[in-house]
């Protein structure tokens, strides 16, 4: 037999119906907060074409012997979190250019977890953004602030554009110019006493490069013009092996941008 509500009864139930109600949106608007102010990927996700790099693996990464544009994040930071769709996709474009992966370490580092590695190069705040040039050891005065888009485009822009600003690495343009036809030249010796007279009238950083392409063009007139790119090869082999010493670097990426302006192959 059918007992029927009372009015109490009613009331009642409709005032716990709608307390349930009034508890479900502010769980809901919470949960919208929440992803509102940190939404996003997971920073610690491991990215293709981008190394993970600890205090250790920095090291031996990061060394100047090639170019490197390095993510200091920290796991609980919403800017860090929406920019891992973008780093993601600069990881899988520069995979998929030869030229670039060969040249390029895309990277990030924990600087929440790994504090001393953000501390070596001023790191503040996150996430921070910071290039590494080819051929200098790794210090706060040789790194380079990113302050370009954030966008996997962006990324991308800049690094080529850093890339073709250090194809003149180590090059003295008065030399260039001289060199121009050395590999073709039948008087070899002849046009290196010309070269080695214009290296006098340097100064600075043009006379220490311009004594290299002396040296290097010695040997080529010795040894054979193969040399230039045979030496050129082997020196960028070891470059990208990560285990040229840091004080070495330096050195040899300048010999390594000298040979290829003297064999006419300047990437």
């Amino acid at each position: 037999q059918h007992t029927p509500h009372s009015p109490a009864s009613s009331s009642i139930n409709f005032i716990r119906m709608a307390r349930a109600m009034v508890f479900a949106a502010t769980i809901l608007a919470f949960v919208a907060l929440a992803s509102a102010a940190g939404g996003g990927d997971d920073p610690t996700e491991v990215l293709p074409g981008v190394l993970d790099l600890t205090p250790e693996t920095f090291a031996t990464t990061v060394t100047g012997s090639k170019f490197a544009l390095v993510e200091f994040y920290a796991p609980w930071c919403g800017h860090c979190k929406h920019l891992v769709p973008e780093y993601k996709r600069l990881g899988e474009l520069v995979q998929a250019d030869p030229k670039l992966k060969n040249r390029v370490v895309i990277a990030k580092v924990d600087a929440d977890a790994h504090r001393s590695v953000g501390e070596m190069f001023d790191v503040k705040g996150f996430p921070t953004i910071k290039w590494f040039p080819r051929g200098k050891i790794p210090s706060k005065e040789t790194v380079v602030d990113y302050n370009a888009a954030r966008t996997a485009e962006g990324f991308l822009e800049y690094i080529k554009a850093a890339i073709d600003a250090d194809k003149n690495f180590a090059r003295v343009s008065a030399l260039d110019a001289l060199t121009a036809d050395f590999s073709t030249a039948t008087d070899k010796a002849a046009l290196v006493k010309q070269v080695a007279e214009a290296v006098l009238t340097l100064e600075g950083e043009d006379k220490v490069n311009g004594e290299m392409y002396v040296k290097i063009m010695e040997k080529a007139s010795e040894k054979g013009i193969e040399y230039l790119t045979k030496e050129k090869a082997r020196l960028d082999k070891m470059l990208a092996s990560g285990s040229v010493a840091a004080a070495k670097v330096d050195e040899m990426s300048r010999k390594v941008s000298i040979l290829g302006a003297l064999s006419g192959d300047s990437e």
